[in-house]
Parts: structure tokens; sequence; C-alpha cells
């Protein structure tokens, strides 16, 4: 990725790379940032604003450009490490989540789902498998349903790092693991970094705690009965991420030795025994982890 400033652009380009960068061998498919300029594009059409605009795709070369945040924007995930956690920012993004996958119901043309499957559901669900043989037939349920699941746009990296917040609004970026696929998966996926920096700063976990509810509220209060997923089923997916973020090929790099034993912890405990809501699932860290 590439900043460009010049007279009369001010851009970013991204190319793919075949491997990413990470201890672990992950590998995907190039042609990924094509369908990422399409996704932006339709996200772009559904919530004007809420995305960096696609300027130019060089399929060929499997890059893409796009409009450059505002200066003085920042990311959101570097704000909530600093103990900075505004659930004004989580009910936006709550709200465009549901904004997306109404406006995508059922949408044939989007797909995605092999690049989906490469950069989440191996390094992270079949990686924990691999290396957690006693988590394996849990993991492996999810694994089955989130994948014979074809409802609406997913974005599949929906974290605080692919988010830019500023005075006058934010941007969600990165949807390069966008495909049609399961509505609780991104719900599952900003939950899990609001939790997981929970672990990390105790401190400020109740703040966090306040996004989260923020953030799911905005969603429900929006999106169709016919897409919402049951809260047991999305707080299982937060303990499969949860586990993958320590012991997948993506670690979270901000957590200590101590506070991933916690996660890890944490994470089984959600992926085998799901709680019925958000609030108990806060309230069983609090007990385990913050308290």
């Amino acid at each position: 990725m590439l900043a460009v400033h010049a007279e009369g652009l001010d851009a970013v380009v991204k190319q793919a790379l075949p491997r990413l960068r990470v201890a672990d061998k992950w590998l995907a498919k190039r042609e990924r940032s094509v369908a990422e300029a399409a996704a932006l594009r339709l996200a772009g059409e559904l919530a004007p604003g809420a995305v960096p605009g696609v300027l130019d795709v060089d399929e060929e070369e499997c890059a893409l450009v796009v409009e450059h945040a505002p200066v003085g924007w920042r990311n959101w995930k570097e704000l909530l490490l600093a103990g900075d956690a505004d659930p004004a920012v989580a009910r936006r993004l709550g709200h465009l989540l549901a904004v997306w996958q109404a406006g995508t119901s059922g949408d044939t043309e989007l797909d995605g789902a092999d690049v989906f499957e490469q950069l989440r559901v191996d390094p992270y669900h079949r990686t924990v498998m691999r290396r957690a043989p006693e988590l394996s037939a849990a993991v492996g349920a999810y694994v089955e349903r989130m994948l014979t699941t074809r409802l609406c746009l997913v974005h599949g990296d929906y974290s605080p790092k692919n988010v830019l917040a500023g005075d006058r609004g934010l941007w969600v970026i990165d949807f390069e693991v966008a495909h049609l696929g399961d509505p609780a998966f991104d719900v599952a996926f900003m939950l899990n970094h609001l939790l997981l920096k929970a672990i990390h700063r105790p401190g400020t976990a109740s703040a966090y705690e306040v996004c989260s509810h923020a953030f799911v509220s905005a969603y429900r209060a929006l999106v169709p009965a016919t897409l919402a997923p049951e809260p047991r089923y999305v707080l299982g997916q937060v303990g499969c991420l949860m586990v993958a973020r320590v012991d997948g090929k993506s670690p979270a790099e901000y957590l200590g030795e101590e506070e991933r034993g916690a996660a890890r912890r944490f994470g089984q405990e959600l992926l085998l025994d799901p709680p019925e809501t958000l609030e108990q699932a806060w309230a069983l860290l609090a007990d385990g982890v913050v308290g």
C-alpha cells in the first residue's frame, strides 16, 4: 500500500501480494484486489460517504487506487488501544453493517468465497482445528454452517483497524475479504476485537462494553429479521475468532503472554458453551478476567 500526494491527487495505491506478511505461510489469490474494488463501489452506492471512492483499477497488476482519508482522521484500533472508546463510532458501524447486509440480501452477483476461505477460514478456524484438536469438532460445526450460509455481503475483516474516523465522519476500508456469506461473521468479528481489548486494557473494559452494545443495538435496529443472527451463534463465532487470535496464523500483536492465556480460556468458554446474551458474555469476562 502506497500513499500518493501530488497536485490534484490525494490517493492510496493498493496491490495484492500472493503471500501475506505474517510469520506463518499464508497464501491468497492476488485477484482479490479487483474484487475489493467492486465491493467498495457497491458499499459506496448503498452508503454514500462511508467508504473511500475507487479512482482506478488495474486488473492485470491486481492493483487499485482509492481516495486518501481526510487529514486528521485516525485509525479506530489505535484510538481504542489508547483508551479512547467512542460509542458513536461503534453505533455508526452497526448502522452501516445493517445497511450493507439489507441492501445485498440474496445478491447472487457477489462471490468471493474462495478468498474468504484463504484469508479467514484456513488461517483462523482450520488452523485452530489443527493446533487444538480438542476444539476441532466445535470449531468445525461453525465452519460448516458459516460456509453454507450465503445471504448477503460480508466484509470479512470488519474490525477497528479497518475504520478511519474523524470530525466529519468515518470510512470502513479494506474490503479484500468481501464475499456473499454469513451475516453473523462481521458482527462476531467486531465484537471479538472489543472483547480482546478489554482483556488487554481491563481499566477501560466498561467503555469497550458500552461500544459493543452501541454497535449491536444499532445493527439490530435496522437489519432485517431474516438476516439477524441469534446471539448464541454470534457469541460462539466470537469464541472461534478469539481462540484464533491467540493460536491461529494472525495472533493479536498487542496481547501479552498472560493476556493470551486469558483470551484463550475465555474464547474456549464462548465456543464450547456460548451465553444467551452479549450482557452475559461481558459478565463472564468480568468474572474471569477483568474483575
